[in-house]
Formats: C-alpha cells, sequence, structure tokens
C-alpha cells in the first residue's frame, strides 16, 4: 500500500475510534483501496445457474492471461497483494470460486474438486480466452494441478503455491483433523485470530476493525466453509493427485512456504516427482500462503517462471 494510503488508513482509523465511523465502512474502503492499487475492478459470469465474481485488470487484449486460483475459505482478494507486483502487460482473472467471496453458493456437488475445474473451463470459455497460465494456493493448487491434467490444452503453465493434492507428509492440520478440530473453519470468537497464526508464518498488518470484519464474515460463513470441506474430502481420488501428477504436460513451478503448517512442505517433493518438467522453490519463513506473506517475492517468481517459456 502507498504512504497516502497508509495516511489515509490513519485518519480513517482515528474516525472510527474517536466518532463511531463504521468498521464496515472502513474495512470495505480498505479492500477497494488495495484493488485501485493493484489495478483491478470487479465483474460478474453467468454460467447458468451459477454466478463467479472475479477482479480483473480488464485487459483482454493483453496475449497472456493469467488465471489465479484461490484456497478453501479464502477468496479472490488473496491475490490482490501479488497481483500489485505482476507487470502490467498480463490480462489478469481473479475468480471466487462458488461458495467463496462473492460467487453463487451451490450444492455440495458444486465444490468437489472436479466440479470446481469445470466451472474454471465455463469461466475460461465464457470470456473466451483459449490458453491460460493458472495459479493456485491450497485447495485452488489442488484444483490447478487438477485443471492442467483434465484440460491440458486449456494451460500453457501453472504455478501451484502450496497445493494441496498429496497426503504422503502429514502436517498439523491433519493431527488437528484426527483430533475432531478443524482449525480452517472459524465458528467462534477468537477463532480467526487463531487460524491467521496457524495459517501464516509473516502475518500482514491489519488493524482491529478490519480483522473484526473479517472474523464476523468467516463465522457468518461457517456452515457453508463446512459443505465445502466435506465436499472436498468426498473427491477421493481427486483429492490424492498423485496418480494423476504424470499426466501434467504444462511446465510446472511450485512454491512452498518451509513454515507450513497446513501442508507440509515435504509434499512438494512428492509433485516434483511426478511431474516431469517442474521447478520447486521452497521459502524460509514462509507459511501456507505465500502471495499474503510475501507478495512482491511470490510475483517475481511466477513472472520470471513465465519469462521462461514466451509465448510462439
Amino acid at each position: 500500500m502507498t504512504h497516502s494510503r497508509l495516511a489515509w488508513l490513519a485518519v480513517l482509523l482515528g474516525a472510527v475510534l474517536l466518532t463511531g465511523c463504521s468498521r464496515y465502512d472502513l474495512y470495505d474502503w480498505l479492500i477497494a483501496s488495495e484493488r485501485e492499487d493493484a489495478g483491478l475492478q470487479l465483474q460478474e459470469a453467468t454460467l447458468g445457474e451459477l454466478s463467479v465474481v472475479y477482479l480483473t485488470n480488464g485487459k483482454s487484449s493483453a496475449t497472456r492471461a493469467l488465471v489465479m486460483v484461490h484456497g478453501f475459505a479464502a477468496d479472490k482478494d488473496n491475490w490482490v497483494r501479488m497481483a500489485t507486483h505482476l507487470p502490467d502487460d498480463y490480462y489478469l482473472v481473479i475468480p471466487d470460486l462458488p461458495g467463496h467471496g462473492d460467487s453463487s453458493v451451490a450444492g455440495p456437488e458444486a465444490y468437489t474438486v472436479e466440479a470446481q475445474a469445470a466451472t474454471l473451463a465455463r469461466l475460461i470459455d465464457h470470456l473466451g480466452i483459449e490458453r491460460v497460465d493458472m495459479a493456485g494456493n491450497s485447495m485452488g493448487g489442488g484444483i490447478t494441478a487438477y485443471f492442467a491434467s483434465r484440460y491440458p490444452d486449456r494451460v500453457r503453465t501453472i504455478a501451484l503455491f502450496d497445493p494441496a493434492g498429496s497426503s504422503q507428509y502429514p502436517s498439523e492440520l491433519d493431527q488437528a483433523l484426527a483430533e475432531g478440530h478443524n482449525p480452517l473453519v472459524v465458528r467462534d470468537p477468537g477463532d480467526f485470530d487463531e487460524l491467521m497464526d496457524f495459517v501464516l508464518e509473516q502475518r500482514p498488518f491489519a488493524p482491529w476493525p478490519i480483522t473484526s470484519v473479517m472474523e464476523e464474515e468467516a463465522m457468518a460463513r461457517q456452515s457453508i466453509n463446512d459443505q465445502i470441506f466435506d465436499a472436498i474430502l468426498s473427491s477421493g481420488e481427486q483429492l490424492d493427485l498423485s496418480g494423476i501428477l504424470p499426466a501434467i504436460e504444462a511446465p510446472t513451478l511450485i512454491v512452498w512456504g518451509k513454515q507450513d503448517r497446513v501442508l507440509a512442505p515435504e509434499n512438494a517433493g512428492v509433485f516434483a516427482e511426478g511431474i516431469e518438467n517442474s521447478t520447486v522453490v521452497l521459502l524460509d519463513g514462509v507459511g501456507h500462503v505465500p502471495m499474503l506473506e510475501v507478495p512482491k517475492q511470490s510475483a517475481e517468481l511466477w513472472h520470471g517462471f513465465l519469462q521462461r517459456y514466451p509465448l510462439p
């Protein structure tokens, strides 16, 4: 965020504390400000019964289209800070998956890995894009890998940031789930703070009014998030991608935070072994969401990787 916006944030935060100005207004302003800094605007696509909301820089005439897929219980804004550091000559498309963010709430059948990948294919068709470079984080990384195996003619390259899809090496999340607790679903006051500490090693600064609104929104989505998580677990072989990784022909960048507690970083080797044309980068001092923790470095890694595979 620019210094001027930081100054305005300080002014607005003071207004919240001194005059009772709505913290929701402050939250909306901050989100809009970060999108503006990245040159992104909201758009909506109607795909049959689904409404998919996405962020884009509107540069559909650009020769290279980049699609970014968020993780479980996250949304399109997880990519905004990273998008700020990407070159201006890319066409960016950053959707909310069904059941997430501002997109339609749907039935459990729409939340499986296969169904989410199919929704992305429909969105790409709707936008008239022939081939994309796709990046995904966590659940979105697993969906991206599945997409590349299922729709090989639609992707040039893929980038996987701490992707789901391998359980060969268990994580702290696996241990918590075995004990009957899912730290990724916010249920009660205080859970959101614990979630952030669990997911992030380098936690970006956000003032209390912002985090309080985020916690309220996450608590309100508890039931939907439970449905989505159950649908992902029911995906079966789609959840364990080890069998389909050799089918991925797209050049693949694998980025993993060494301090990831959600998905063990040792699984990076599973993806690298399964995908023939792959490059692995492990980030020290980074947790599960590199795009939020080290957005500039994440953007530079992806951009540098893309430059290795110029358009024909």
